[in-house]
């Protein structure tokens, strides 16, 4: 018999291992998030405890309201770093700690996050919890991103949880900051502290290089189906084929990266829209909806066709045409998955051109993407991608992180 689905049981997608301490990482709408228990939700606010934007305000949603939050303000304005204790309302935390990021000034960075959460933690150890959760605030910061705050939170996990916590829950209700948190989880897990190889920030985006599975974990699905994103990028020609070879010469040229599984887990409604808009000229792009996909939107980039293969001008064209159309979708988090073939260009220089174009463009006036997940399906995909990270990594020079402001 189906279980009712309010009383299915919440289950993590992943756990570690950190400081003594286990780490279940969440992922659900913030819906759902009344039926999770714990002993305490550490909630991150600031001086003025209004629930009224973000994460707060989706906690405010789901705990009878304004209830916690008439609490909740009784004890402000709360200094920084400070700590205000409520009830968890209607939900299944027992209290609610509501403990201040930002200076004076609203701003923060990760120092005064990392006191602030250390100091939540202590005040969950006195009132004797020994499961504590903690609702990921990356959407209550402007310009931050998931990966920050997922290094930060482990950061105090692992140096700073006390002796009578055992279960730490780490709360996403966006899905794209839950695969983030994996990520860092993952390497932080298996690697220590060790710097994080696999990701840049160029001003308020990351470029992310995405490792490939491991070997038969995804045999019936592409690995890149699995990975949150708003829009795909696709690779191919002027008629935006999903699949097929030119003949050039005595050679077949595959067409299209990702290719048929494009084709396949998009449908129907994917290949009549691929139908309406093509053809695309060659050096442009163009976008349809995603049709059966999990993703919003595909860009169809048009690089090569039966007589001209992939050319320097003509990448950097269509790449260009295709952070500009993200840009007008609010496509905020990109999958660029890596080509399979070579055509007139080798890897390495593909993935340099995409790359370098990016890097001008995420320098622009209009550059609002907030991240961009470079996936190969393979090692051989995926190195050039980080080759061309870690190029634009050694010539970039990075300046110390900006403290972000509270947007409410």
């Amino acid at each position: 018999m189906q279980q009712h689905p309010w009383r299915t049981r919440m289950t993590p997608i992943a756990k570690y291992e950190l400081g003594g301490a286990m780490v279940e990482l969440y992922g659900f709408a913030h819906t759902s998030l009344h039926r999770l228990p714990a002993d305490v939700l550490i909630l991150a606010s600031d001086q003025t405890l209004r629930m009224v934007t973000g994460v707060r305000k989706q906690v405010r949603d789901l705990a009878a309201f304004n209830l916690v939050e008439e609490e909740a303000v009784r004890h402000a304005p709360l200094p920084p770093q400070g700590v205000a204790v409520t009830s968890g309302g209607r939900t299944r935390f027992k209290k609610i700690l509501h403990v201040n990021i930002f200076d004076e000034q609203t701003t923060t960075d990760a120092h005064q996050q990392r006191e602030a959460l250390r100091l939540a933690l202590e005040k969950a150890a006195e009132a004797h919890a020994r499961i504590v959760a903690i609702a990921d605030y990356t959407p209550d910061l402007c310009r931050a991103i998931a990966e920050e705050t997922a290094w930060i939170i482990a950061e105090v996990i692992a140096h700073h949880c006390p002796e009578p916590i055992r279960c730490i829950r780490l709360l996403c209700f966006e899905p794209v900051n839950a695969w983030a948190y994996r990520q860092i989880l993952s390497w932080i897990a298996a690697n220590g502290f060790e710097p994080y190889p696999y990701m840049l920030r160029v001003r308020h985006t990351v470029l992310h290089v995405e490792e490939s599975p491991p070997i038969g974990w995804l045999r019936k699905k592409p690995g890149w189906l699995f990975i949150p994103a708003e829009g795909i990028w696709h690779f191919t020609d002027p008629q935006l084929n999903t699949k097929g070879f030119f003949m050039r010469g005595a050679e077949f040229v595959p067409i299209s990266t990702p290719g048929e599984p494009l084709e396949k887990f998009g449908g129907r409604a994917l290949q009549r829209k691929i139908q309406e808009v093509a053809p695309v000229a060659l050096g442009k792009a163009s976008y349809t909806p995603g049709g059966n996909l999990p993703i919003r939107w595909v860009v169809h980039l048009a690089i090569h066709d039966e007589e001209t293969p992939v050319q320097v001008e003509t990448l950097r064209q269509a790449t260009l045409t295709a952070l500009e159309l993200a840009h007008q979708q609010s496509m905020h988090t990109l999958l660029l998955p890596a080509p399979s073939w070579e055509d007139g260009l080798p890897r390495e220089t593909f993935a340099q051109v995409v790359l370098d174009t990016i890097y001008d463009y995420l320098h622009g006036e209009n550059a609002f993407i907030e991240r961009i997940i470079l996936y190969g399906a393979d090692d051989e995909e995926v190195r050039p991608w980080q080759r061309a990270v870690d190029q634009l990594r050694e010539r970039l020079t990075v300046p110390p992180l900006a403290k972000a402001s509270s947007p409410g």
